[in-house]
């Protein structure tokens, strides 16, 4: 059965922007439900946290230690950084999807001179000696880096919660038996022209309604108005375009339906905050 994070998010492309990250950052990273079982294994493993691994208990404790800091970061609803048994320090984000917390992205298994706001779940532990060189090779990075870590991860998981989450709800009252045929039939000409103009008045002569009644019936069944849905469908598709071409961001402007590129500036960052390029460059940081 899949859990709600995988009912509203495209896994493999999350598990891709991951994988960017954790080559980018050196950290390694993974995906827990709130229960502590796994959505996406750890990627870029520490050989000594994969060799402790192998011992059961082990393994149990520090599954443990990441459910208990996922769910102090999900009751503070920001980072929560917290050091395994053997003072490796990690970082937990917590996913909400309207409103309920579905997920956490875990980060870290590095050694990092931070002590200030971490949380020891359980006392510190020594290892057995046959871990001792894998323990040296775990790796250091600078404070400042690990930081910048963990913002990349909270961009990436904000970015998730609104647009991509928006679009699925709706998609998903749109596909309800119970949705208006007239609004259905507007979304699909939406997703199958928005790089043409599209006003509410198109959609509501389309829909054979007048347009203030289809404004009022679109936002009761769709939770959004017809402007920011539109807007939102098409900052989707260019999402999806800056990650799978090299097509300069004016190029795909127009290509989503936005005439002038400052505006479609000023939209993709209300709607991820970030720029086109600084999201560009933050789901794949070796693009040039």
């Amino acid at each position: 059965m899949a859990s709600r994070f995988e009912e509203f998010i495209d896994i493999e492309k999350f598990k891709k922007a991951l994988n960017y990250a954790a080559r980018a950052t050196g950290l390694a990273f993974s995906v827990l439900d709130p229960l502590g079982k796994v959505i996406i294994s750890p990627m870029n493993e520490a050989e000594f946290c994969k060799e402790a691994r192998k011992d059961h208990q082990v393994a149990f404790t520090c599954v443990d230690c990441i459910v208990h800091s996922a769910i102090a970061a999900a009751k503070s609803k920001r980072t929560h950084f917290f050091k395994c048994q053997y003072d490796i320090l990690e970082f937990v984000v917590p996913i909400f999807i309207n409103g309920e917390y579905v997920a956490a992205v875990c980060g870290g298994e590095v050694c990092v001179d931070i002590n200030d706001h971490v949380d020891y779940v359980y006392p510190k532990e020594k290892f057995d000696d046959r871990l001792t060189e894998l323990y040296g090779e775990i790796k250091v990075v600078e404070k400042e880096r690990y930081y910048s870590a963990t913002k990349l991860v909270e961009m990436m998981v904000n970015n998730l919660s609104s647009l991509d989450i928006m679009l699925k709800i709706a998609t998903a009252s749109v596909e309800s038996n119970k949705v208006d045929d007239r609004v259905k039939k507007a979304v699909d000409y939406i997703h199958n022209n928005y790089s043409k103009k599209i006003t509410s008045a198109q959609l509501a002569k389309l829909s054979c309604v007048s347009e203030n009644y289809f404004s009022k019936l679109f936002m009761r069944i769709m939770k959004t108005n017809v402007g920011d849905y539109i807007a939102a469908y098409r900052i989707e598709k260019a999402k999806n375009y800056l990650l799978q071409t090299d097509l300069k961001v004016g190029k795909v402007a127009e290509i989503v339906g936005f005439e002038d590129p400052a505006y479609f500036h000023r939209i993709f960052k209300r709607y991820t905050s970030m720029t086109p390029n600084a999201f560009r460059k933050s789901i794949n940081p070796m693009h040039s």
